[in-house]
């Protein structure tokens, strides 16, 4: 049935893993803007709040990176 996990080249596991580096990128960049927004209009608790979204995105880019070399492609050499 199934073929192995490095050998799916097909166009859902493309889109997958296009999917699991955009979130975790576009979440780590709409903190960085927003804190920084929340940063110049003086609202730190929001600033802090925002430093943890990015950590959280961070981490969830970690995740999927490990995610999708444990079970996909073979990572780059």
């Amino acid at each position: 049935m199934a073929q192995g996990p490095s050998s799916d080249n097909s166009l859902t596991m493309l889109f997958l893993r296009v999917w699991l580096w955009a979130v975790p990128i576009a979440l780590l960049g709409a903190a960085v803007v927003f804190g920084g927004i929340a940063a110049a209009d003086g609202r730190w608790g929001l600033t802090g709040v925002m430093f943890v979204l990015g950590l959280v995105a961070v981490g969830l880019m970690v995740m999927h990176y490990w995610l999708l070399y444990r079970f996909g492609k073979e990572p780059p050499q």
